[in-house]
């Protein structure tokens, strides 16, 4: 590889913080609504000129129930304004699941309104290029914009940016994970009804794909990506009735933060889903006058980066394991929890890591990376910020149950206890 020496130059610093939230997720909307709501100066970054994460860009807009932490406040902004409607997918092969579907434009809008109410300095269009650090201890960013190459100046900072760009960055420990990679887009104009005649139920789209490219109705052989999993189609109904979400299938083998591996992905997976609708309007009744409202901003990544931190469990133990340091609950429901350890990078000093790149055994991140937990890892993350800044104690010196206490009093419900 060839390289050039850069001159050496000097950044400004253009703002000074106690805790930046580097993301605009929802787990970093969450993050950063929480950590200011403690009364600590935040600051957030995000890329895009809007905020909501894979949920607005990538059109992930269909969620499990939202109902315990912070999730309670997403889910009752979103029924105001009557845009978190229930739905129901099925198929022969996965047991019924309750979901709620949301309107991403509305949710862009809220996410704005509760960072501003919440007294959250947002700056968008921006990226984050380097860190800032003193031996093993993050004390800020570079960043660049339309204005250039920039610095902030950060007590605490949380990585929400999906693939542990800060935690990469500062020198943590990771690992680099694989998953599929899906383009999804919106259809309008569905007659629901009869498409639901038609198939029985929304996972019927995987039959009708499977018996359409054995029959070469359908066809995405293009010669330009590893492996297409074509039955891993499947769509949703909306919150509005003749609007249909669409996953075109699942894009194999790609590499979520090499650029050439994205710029493919995103090429491939388009043609897929302009050639998907083209085959519903043609073989699916109640999609004749159908079209697509939209395809996703960006190609949708379940997985790159996740950090290693100082605990990484197992599914098993998520599902089943009271962790004496729970900090993340994402269901009131559900007995899934997520311990302390999981949102602290080894290695580096005044970083937490929240949403889908926080520590977990690899196969549990299937179910971690879905909404209510980003948003109640983000959560738990913003309110540990904050608290450590007020105690004056590194993170990983923050004693637990003080931030438990704090997490049960913005109305996360944690189930604490010992070992079940």
């Amino acid at each position: 590889m060839e390289w050039i020496s850069e001159p050496e130059r000097k950044t400004p610093v253009v703002a000074e913080v106690d805790v930046l939230v580097c993301g605009g997720g929802i787990a970093g909307v969450a993050a950063a609504v929480c950590a200011a709501r403690q009364g600590v100066d935040v600051m957030l970054l995000e890329k895009y000129g809007f905020l909501g994460g894979l949920v607005t860009t990538s059109l992930v807009i269909t969620t499990t129930p939202l109902n315990n932490g912070i999730n309670l406040e997403f889910e009752r902004r979103l029924k105001e304004k009557s845009v978190y409607a229930p739905c129901r997918y099925s198929d022969e092969i996965t047991k019924p699941l309750h979901l709620h579907a949301i309107d991403p434009e509305i949710l862009k809008y809220e996410l704005v309104n509760m960072l501003r109410e919440s007294g959250v300095d947002i700056l968008l269009h921006t990226y984050i290029v380097s860190t800032i650090k003193e031996d093993n201890r993050l004390n800020g960013i570079i960043m660049e914009n339309k204005a250039g190459r920039q610095a902030v100046w950060a007590r605490m900072v949380v990585d929400a940016t999906g693939d542990a760009d800060v935690a990469a960055l500062a020198g943590a420990p990771f690992r680099l994970v694989k998953k599929p990679m899906t383009m999804m887009f919106n259809m309008v104009g569905v007659d629901v009804a009869r498409a639901m005649n038609a198939m029985g139920n929304w996972g019927g789209i995987r039959k009708l794909v499977k018996e359409g490219i054995e029959r070469k109705e359908l066809e995405f052989d293009l010669g330009i990506y590893p492996e297409f999993g074509a039955p891993g189609v499947y769509a949703e109904q909306l919150v509005y009735k003749d609007e249909v979400n669409v996953w075109s299938g699942n894009l194999m083998g790609m590499n979520g933060v090499d650029p050439r591996d994205l710029t493919q992905a995103e090429i491939t997976t388009r043609e897929h889903a302009m050639r998907m609708a083209i085959f519903l309007k043609n073989k699916v009744p109640g999609f004749e006058n159908a079209r697509i409202e939209y395809t996703s901003t960006q190609v949708g990544v379940r997985a790159t980066r996740q950090i290693i931190g100082e605990a990484s469990p197992t599914m098993d133990e998520v599902k089943n394991i009271r962790f004496e340091d729970t900090v993340a609950k994402p269901y009131a429901r559900n007995e899934m929890r997520l311990p302390y350890g999981s949102i602290l990078p080894q290695n580096v000093e005044n970083l937490l890591a929240a949403g889908r790149c926080i520590s977990a055994d690899e196969e549990a991140m299937g179910q971690l990376r879905l909404i209510p937990v980003c948003s109640a890892t983000g959560q738990a993350a913003g309110t540990a910020a904050a608290l450590s800044l007020k105690k004056g104690v590194a993170p990983r010196e923050l004693d637990v149950l003080s931030l438990q206490e704090v997490l049960m009093e913005q109305g996360m419900e944690l189930g604490l206890g010992v070992k079940m």
